[in-house]
């Protein structure tokens, strides 16, 4: 029989384990778990997801530069539109930023880039989005990387390397990161949620 003392040191271990949070790799970079949420629909399906994930050191509230999933339950599975509806609130938000965007047709995934800013701010923000079928449900996944840039700090030519890295390193990323994330949320979801007769019905019919 062991120890109680080794005992309670390997349970601590285990449970220390299952507490680290999940991590992502971006650019050369390690990132971690900060903040999730998924919304809950009128009919108990699971709704709007996100999950970010930030540097050693930082938080949803205070970062330098971050990684987030996003699901869109909701939205029309078609990445281009996604992507193009994206660029015009940009747009219209602040008609001095730009954007760019990139389709690739034979995986169906569509990539945005803008940078844009709050006016009277020095702090800009670089935003890359990779939107492709959720595949596993309903609508669409994303996966985003953004970056705080205070003005001054990088030149034009500094800003389209950085430009060019970032799509690189998205255009490179899985995106199953995304799909695989939601969909255990979706099955946890379901398995905590016990559906009504009437509500598997509803969805039996959408499937078909």
């Amino acid at each position: 029989m062991r120890p109680v003392i080794t005992l309670l040191v390997l349970l601590a271990s285990m449970s220390m384990a299952r507490a680290e949070p999940l991590t992502v790799d971006f650019g050369g970079q390690h990132y971690a778990l900060n903040f999730e949420e998924q919304a809950k629909l009128p009919d108990g399906r699971p709704g709007d997801g996100i999950a970010e994930f930030t540097l050693p050191g930082e938080t949803v509230d205070n970062w330098s530069k971050l990684f987030a999933y996003h699901a869109y339950p909701g939205m029309p599975a078609d990445p281009l539109l996604a992507v193009q509806t994206l660029g015009k609130m940009v747009k219209e938000n602040n008609k001095d930023a730009n954007y760019a965007i990139i389709e690739d047709k034979e995986t169906g995934e569509a990539i945005i880039d803008f940078l844009t800013w709050v006016p009277d701010s020095d702090i800009m923000e670089f935003d890359v989005f990779k939107y492709a079928r959720a595949e596993n449900g309903p609508g669409l996944v994303a996966l985003q990387f953004a970056q705080h840039i205070k003005l001054g700090d990088l030149d034009v030519e500094g800003m389209r390397a950085l430009r060019a890295k970032s799509v690189e390193y998205m255009a490179s990323t899985n995106i199953d990161l995304a799909r695989d994330y939601f969909a255990a949320k979706l099955k946890k979801w379901s398995a905590a949620e016990p559906q009504s007769p009437a509500t598997l019905s509803d969805r039996a019919s959408a499937e078909r």
